[in-house]
Parts: C-alpha cells; sequence; structure tokens
C-alpha cells in the first residue's frame, strides 16, 4: 500500500480503511445473519470489488432470489476485468481487515473467518452526513453478504465470479 501523504486526495476518500471495514462489516454481519456462521475469510475479498464498482453495485439484483451463477452469466458485461479488479483492491481489503480488527469493528473466528467485532460500530443508514453513493454502498454490502450466504461454498462463488482464491 501507498503512503497516506502519497494518495489521490479520490483514491484516499474512497479507499479509506474505515469505510471499507465498515462495508466489511456489514457484509460479514448480514452473511451472518442469514446463514448462521461467519463470513469465510476468502469471500471478504470480493466484496469491495463488487460493492465500491459503481456500475456493477447498479445491477447488482434486489433480492436473493436471483442467484449469483445465473446473475453473473447474464450479467458479463459488468464482469470483463473483475479478476484484476479483484487483485487491484486486494490490498486495500486487507488494509480494511486489519483496520477493522484493529479497531474491534470486526474478529477473526478460530478457524479464521470473518465476524463482528466486540466494539461494532453503528451506521446510521441515510444519515444527513452520507451520500446517496455511500448510502448505496452501505445496501449493496449488507445485501452481497446475504446473497452469498445464500450462494452455496465458496468455492462455488469464486468459480461463479471467475476468480481463484
Amino acid at each position: 500500500m501507498e503512503r497516506w501523504r502519497l494518495r489521490a486526495v479520490e483514491e484516499a476518500n474512497l479507499f479509506n480503511p474505515a469505510f471499507c471495514a465498515i462495508l466489511l462489516a456489514k457484509a460479514a454481519d448480514n452473511f451472518a445473519k442469514k446463514a448462521s456462521r461467519p463470513l469465510p475469510f476468502p469471500l471478504a475479498f470480493l466484496v469491495l470489488p463488487v460493492v465500491l464498482h459503481r456500475e456493477t453495485r447498479l445491477a447488482l439484483p434486489h433480492t436473493t432470489v436471483t442467484s449469483v451463477l445465473p446473475w453473473v452469466q447474464n450479467n458479463r458485461e459488468h464482469l470483463v476485468d473483475f479478476t484484476s479488479r479483484v487483485t487491484q483492491v486486494r490490498d486495500i481489503t486487507r488494509e480494511a481487515l486489519i483496520f477493522g480488527v484493529r479497531h474491534e469493528m470486526l474478529a477473526l473466528s478460530e478457524s479464521g473467518d470473518v465476524t463482528l467485532g466486540t466494539r461494532r460500530r453503528s451506521v446510521a443508514k441515510n444519515a444527513d452526513l452520507f451520500t446517496n453513493e455511500v448510502n448505496d454502498c452501505l445496501d449493496r454490502a449488507a445485501f452481497v453478504g446475504r446473497w452469498f450466504a445464500a450462494a452455496g461454498s465458496t468455492a462455488a462463488i469464486f468459480a461463479a465470479w471467475g476468480v481463484a482464491p
């Protein structure tokens, strides 16, 4: 990761580790509520490339009734560069996980899966300080958590998106 003082302002704002940690916490919380188990660690690395990419985020279904594999097959245009996007955001995801664990927003289970930490932060939806895009990112991160929980095994999810863990 580049030092903070060397990062472009836009990059530093979008990839702020606190914001990204909150997105991961939303996904982990909603995954756990639907699956009754923690978010598998590798799946955390798919959340940000899906949620932070505007075109992909806007194309996501609005219900988990639409399963992952058919959606991916019908939305290939949004996934042309998905593998490289996952690679580009990998260090940002790591930084967000470290930030989240360090500030107890996130925790890692004994098996290494991602759970909510003891000092979980409450993020008020539609807070006055949030833009519509931030609220959309929060909403879609929660959705991705539920969607992945209903999608089957971690290996199947990675295969559907065309990415190797």
